[in-house]
Formats: C-alpha cells, sequence, structure tokens
C-alpha cells in the first residue's frame, strides 16, 4: 500500500534545485535594450491614446456629437 505522508514528507524535504532565498539569479534576465524598447512603446501608445481623448473631448473635432 501506498504511504501518502510518507512520500509528502521526502518530496517536502528535499532540496529545491536554482532556487536561493532573496537571489533571483535562476530567473531569465532580461536586457536592458528590451526593457528601453518597451518603454518607448508604452510612452508612445500613451500619447496616442490621449490625442486620440483630445480629439474626442472638442466639440470642434468630434462631429459625432453633432448630430
Amino acid at each position: 500500500m501506498i504511504d501518502v505522508d510518507k512520500i509528502a514528507k521526502k518530496v517536502a524535504e528535499e532540496p529545491m534545485e536554482n532556487v536561493d532565498e532573496g537571489n533571483y539569479e535562476y530567473m531569465p534576465k532580461v536586457p536592458q535594450h528590451v526593457i528601453d524598447e518597451d518603454l518607448a512603446d508604452r510612452a508612445r501608445e500613451r500619447t496616442k491614446e490621449l490625442r486620440q481623448m483630445e480629439m474626442f473631448d472638442d466639440p470642434y473635432e468630434n462631429w459625432s456629437g453633432l448630430r
């Protein structure tokens, strides 16, 4: 018969591989140029969204509200 408690205890006491508390060396590193490109993309997207909001808030440019 399988002793689940014995197996669970064995697994719980096994050391974890590639894990060090407080040290995230095992996580894949993202190159800085990728991070910078993502920030630039988000800034451009935000600028575009703000322009769209301003256009639709402007009574002169928002013709759909003047029907």
